[in-house]
């Protein structure tokens, strides 16, 4: 209901001769929107928990100092450790002002968050290829030989899968996957070179 409003005022401004279109710093939806995997999203904050203070970043000073010493006061703070790196990940960008922030926010996903996405040892094949295609179709311009790429890295490297795909040169992730998805309905090999 609100969005809605918003969105018919905002054209109402528009429309007005003389008026410059305001600049939409983010979109009514994007308090929902997480810049982070599922790993560390899912992992909750612990309860009563506050950051340290420490000086902000805007990008002119030295980030790496910057990065060791958040690191260092995060490293001081007792957090469990199945949570300690989710919550500096979190943590991290509140540090942030100005132009840094504003780069920050404006990163997109890039096809090297892939390589994040492994097959697990007890996943099935078919569980793997669905949790590695969601990844990758959220990516808006996903660079193929790099899809390809941590695609098989994710794999299970003892699988026959990983064993025949590092014997060919595939140039698309259709050469990748067709064989992949022949596994996983026929529970055999119907395989040609790529």
């Amino acid at each position: 209901m609100f969005s809605k409003r918003l969105n018919a005022i905002q054209s109402m401004v528009e429309r007005l001769p003389g008026v410059a279109p305001p600049i939409r710093k983010s979109t009514p939806s994007s308090y929902s929107d997480t810049p982070f995997m599922d790993e560390i999203t899912l992992i909750e904050m612990p309860r009563k928990f506050s950051f340290p203070s420490i000086k902000a970043y805007d990008g002119t000073s030295d980030l790496d100092d910057h990065v060791s010493q958040y690191r260092q006061r995060m490293l001081a703070v007792a957090l469990p450790k199945e949570s300690r790196e989710a919550t500096m990940c979190k943590g991290f960008v509140s540090t942030l002002i100005g132009p840094a922030l504003q780069c920050n926010r404006d990163l997109e996903k890039t096809s090297d968050g892939l390589y994040e996405i492994l097959q697990h040892r007890a996943e099935p094949l078919r569980g793997y290829i669905a949790r590695f295609n969601q990844g990758k179709v959220a990516i808006p311009e996903c660079n193929i030989p790099s899809a390809i790429s941590a695609f098989k890295r994710g794999l299970l490297p003892d699988g026959d899968l990983y064993k025949e795909l590092t014997k060919y040169h595939c140039k698309t992730m259709e050469d990748v996957l067709s064989p992949s998805l022949g596994t996983c309905k026929m529970g055999r090999r119907c395989r040609q070179p790529c």
